[in-house]
């Protein structure tokens, strides 16, 4: 497989991953006017992260890059189960975890301690295990409090 073959690959999907954003996003409840809106600047990186694919997919098909079914199912199985990925899926898996099942289940102040907690312990190497994950995961997370609810005066549930 050629790399301008796996650049088509990762446009097709970093379009529909900018489809998705911007359109969740968008579709955001609206404050007042709409460059106000919560919904706006990650609706607007979706379209950036939407026009970057497409570059990138026109790129790779002026170069040669070919649409491979049978390669793409090929090549999912492996980079599910190699160890050199791993860091890659649970970069995606655990902010997904703690967006769509943390916060919503068991709050933004908690789910975030915990998050933390975890991101620190898979992908920091330098510190022991747990003996400072612990206590920087809550300090960064009463630092979140402290500064949403007492600065900006935000409710964040």
């Amino acid at each position: 497989m050629s790399a301008f073959d796996r650049d088509l690959r990762v446009g097709c999907i970093a379009a529909v991953f900018g489809c998705i954003v911007s359109w969740a996003s968008f579709t955001l409840p609206m404050r007042g006017e709409f460059i106000e809106s919560p919904g706006i600047f990650p609706g607007l990186m979706g379209v950036l992260l939407i026009l970057c694919s497409f570059l990138l997919i026109v790129r790779s098909l002026k170069k040669g890059g070919r649409v491979l079914l049978a390669q793409w199912s090929r090549s999912v199985i492996p980079f599910m189960t190699s160890p050199d990925h791993r860091t890659i899926l649970l970069g995606v898996l655990l902010p997904a975890i703690y967006i769509f099942v943390g916060i919503p289940l068991i709050g933004f102040y908690l789910s975030s301690a915990l998050f933390l907690a975890i991101m620190f312990y898979f992908f920091v190497k330098r510190w022991r295990r747990w003996f400072l994950f612990l206590p920087v995961a809550v300090v960064l997370t009463v630092l979140l409090y402290l500064i949403f609810n007492k600065l900006f005066m935000l409710q964040i549930r």
